[in-house]
């Protein structure tokens, strides 16, 4: 054995002695204990607290009396072990701490408390600077109260088992921070609990950052609030296969959603937007994917409409939109399906606009039309009314507007159908046909033929009709003849206004 050898080892810590709870004080020691706390006169307090020679009643007062002096004469009457430990644990006061630990040999303990307790000067440093035992640098980088003895202990530290004891003990960040970023703080399993565990972000990203393992990557993951910590632990794997587990089996649905922005692997975000229970979840995978099977699988089984949305925005099949413009029950979605440039045939929208029991989208539908043709053959054949009679204003074809006109069914309609014929010859031929006064009213209204005019203010039977006849004449002779003939006073009215002008 080397000549230093037995200061190495630990010695066996004796047990200590119970200390007995009912002890009985003699008075003069409990008027010493009065005098000693509560006399006027320091001086008047040391002489009695000097006197005192039961060591419990010098126990208490080292333990709880403010004057240092006091407390130090008091501590110093300690000579039972038990009760000096009980002094060093239990002390309010660090210096009867220091002083009681020294008594029982232990110098660090004894050293830490000073240097715990004060704030950072030159006596004290002269103290520290002396201290190698690394189990007293951790108590005071734990505890210390001046941030640069926390720091300088923790800088003398090298041991890994005290840096992975004090990261989860030290209240200061700091340290914390600084113990894991230390050269010789690689277990990774220690790294994860760190994670995992500690509140402080920048404590945390420190720990992941020295992390390589992708399979404890993938644990923190899972359960990771965080999202910066995320982000540099998917940054950190490549491997596919871990984040599939992460995706397919993380209870987060941010963690989540992190992998479905970070992957491009078909098959698996597929699953996710297939069977993911989070709709913002399955919508971010479903923005990714463009194969039309799967797309047409969500589309179809998808209770959420904007998942629903973005799948039918990914597809590029022209009869599977028609399909879903015509058929599905969410509006946005049809929408979606109709303003897809996959779609772009005018035959396309046409079938839709024929055939949409939705007027939303037969509309939507009208807005990709311009052949006119096809405008007439929805005004025929639609399905839904509002929609035929949409079409009007994109017909000009004279034929299309007199069968209007002449079919009559909806006379609001024929009128304005009637309004964009300008061939008064055909204007007098509906006029003739007698459909409604209210159609002749508005034929005669739209011509200028003063011979046609004439003959329909002496001869409509409509008074109606006559008047609008006559607000078109400009014969002065015909005028006075209607206004001393007509039957109506209305017309002749009219008559005798237009006569004046």
């Amino acid at each position: 054995m080397g000549l230093f050898d037995r200061f190495k080892s630990k010695q066996p810590k004796k047990e200590r002695k119970t200390i007995p709870k009912d002890i009985e004080i003699d008075e003069d020691q409990l008027l010493l204990k009065e005098i000693a706390i509560n006399a006027k006169d320091r001086t008047e307090r040391a002489v009695a607290a000097d006197k005192i020679t039961d060591e419990f009643v010098a126990l208490d007062i080292a333990k709880n009396v403010k004057d240092r002096a006091i407390r130090l004469i008091a501590a110093n009457k300690l000579k039972d072990e038990s009760l000096l430990w009980d002094a060093a644990e239990n002390s309010k006061f660090f210096d009867v701490r220091s002083f009681a630990y020294e008594r029982l040999g232990e110098n660090n303990k004894s050293i830490a408390e000073i240097v715990k307790n004060t704030k950072k000067n030159k006596n004290v440093d002269e103290i520290f600077n002396k201290i190698v035992d690394e189990q007293t640098l951790e108590d005071i980088a734990i505890e210390a109260i001046d941030k640069n003895y926390r720091r300088l202990s923790l800088e003398k530290i090298e041991s890994e088992e005290i840096l992975y004891d004090l990261v989860f003990k030290a209240k200061d960040s700091s340290i914390r921070k600084s113990a894991v970023n230390k050269e010789n703080f690689t277990d990774e399993n220690v790294l994860k609990r760190v994670v995992m565990e500690d509140k402080d972000e920048a404590v945390k990203m420190a720990a992941v950052n020295k992390i390589e393992n992708g399979e404890i990557l993938s644990d923190i993951a899972l359960m990771e609030d965080n999202a910066k910590i995320r982000s540099i632990i998917f940054g950190k794997i490549d491997d596919v296969e871990i984040l599939k587990e992460i995706a397919l089996n993380s209870q987060k649905s941010d963690v989540r959603l992190d992998i479905v922005n970070k992957v491009d692997d078909e098959d698996l975000l597929a699953q996710i937007a297939l069977d993911d229970d989070d709709s913002v979840v399955r919508s971010e995978a479903v923005k990714k994917i463009t194969d039309n099977d799967v797309l047409l699988k969500v589309i179809r089984t998808d209770k959420d409409p904007f998942v629903r949305q973005i799948a039918v925005k990914n597809l590029n099949d022209a009869q599977e939109l028609i399909d879903i413009a015509l058929n599905d029950d969410d509006q946005y979605v049809r929408s979606h399906a109709i303003s897809n440039p996959a779609l772009h045939d005018e035959a396309d929208f046409t079938y839709i606009a024929l055939n949409s029991t939705h007027g939303d989208v037969a509309f939507e539908a009208m807005e990709h039309i311009s052949d006119e043709a096809n405008f007439i053959e929805i005004l025929k054949n639609a399905k839904l009314e509002e929609v035929r009679k949409s079409t009007l204003d994109n017909i000009t074809d004279l034929e299309t507007l007199i069968r209007i006109v002449l079919a009559n069914k909806d006379e609001e309609f024929s009128l304005k159908a009637l309004n964009k014929i300008k061939v008064e010859s055909c204007l007098i031929k509906i006029y003739e046909q007698g459909i409604s006064e209210n159609i002749s009213v508005r034929a005669v209204s739209l011509v200028r033929d003063q011979k046609f005019l004439t003959k329909v203010a002496k001869n409509d039977e409509s008074w109606r009709v006559r008047e609008t006849a006559c607000k078109k004449i400009v014969s002065k002779k015909v005028l006075k003849e209607i206004s001393i003939s007509d039957e109506n006073e209305y017309v002749r009215a009219v008559a005798k206004k237009r006569m004046s002008l």
